[in-house]
Parts: structure tokens; C-alpha cells; sequence
């Protein structure tokens, strides 16, 4: 799988979550780079546990900026967040279980999600916040 690279069109126009959205780049690149070098399967749970704690994290900073600015679109965004730490969850589960799960149908569904939820969702949010915090 190629490394994600990020480029201006990933973008929302607020600094402090188009840094959030690179710092999940990398992290990502760190789980692909840990596959292909045939990494320890503990260095790759441990990459996607800080993955997780990370992206909670980030969708904290979005939703708690996105309701003080009484975003119409919260409610989406929340929906949204809380279906993907859902599904990482029950990634890293079936992980720790051992269970039948390969590296890179994990990879592809991350660097799926980010791609495409930043790219899409959180698009909409941009030009809305962006006049309000700079």
C-alpha cells in the first residue's frame, strides 16, 4: 500500500485541523510502513492504540469548536465520529483476539476513512469555522 500524502486539496482552512489531519497522515503511514517492514503485530497494536487515542482527541477539538459555534452540522459530524471509533475499536479487538483480520484490510479501511471523511464531512465545516477563528 502507498503512503498517504498530504496536499493542500485535504485542506479545511483551520490550521490547528488541517495539523490534527497531517499528524493523522502520519500515523497512518507509521501503521503501512509497520506492515510492509513485517513488524512485531505488538508494534502495530500499539501504533493503532495511539491511532485511537489521537483521533479521539482530534474529534474532541472538531465537535467542541463546531458547538461553540453552533454548527449546523454537529449533529452529522458526532454521528460520523462516533461510527469510526466504533469501528477502530472493534479493529483493535479483533487485533488483540487474534482473530482474522489482516494488516492491510485494516490499513485500507483507515486510510479509506480519512481520505474520504476529510475530503467530504469535514469539507463542509471548513469555509463555516474558518470565518469565525481566524
Amino acid at each position: 500500500m502507498q503512503l498517504l500524502a498530504w496536499d493542500k486539496r485535504f485542506s479545511v482552512g483551520i490550521r490547528e485541523f488541517d495539523q490534527h489531519h497531517k499528524i493523522l497522515f502520519e500515523m497512518i503511514n507509521s501503521l503501512i510502513i509497520a506492515k510492509e517492514e513485517n513488524s512485531d503485530p505488538h508494534v502495530i497494536k500499539n501504533t493503532l492504540g495511539q491511532l485511537h487515542m489521537y483521533t479521539i482527541f482530534h474529534f474532541t477539538a472538531e465537535e467542541s469548536m463546531m458547538q461553540y459555534f453552533n454548527y449546523d452540522g454537529l449533529d452529522e459530524q458526532v454521528e460520523e465520529h462516533a461510527k469510526l471509533l466504533k469501528q477502530v475499536e472493534d479493529y483493535t479487538l479483533r487485533l488483540e483476539r487474534n482473530e482474522d483480520l489482516s494488516v492491510a484490510e485494516l490499513l485500507e479501511f483507515l486510510a479509506g476513512w480519512l481520505l474520504d471523511h476529510t475530503l467530504g464531512p469535514d469539507m463542509l465545516y471548513g469555509p463555516f469555522l474558518r470565518h469565525r477563528v481566524e
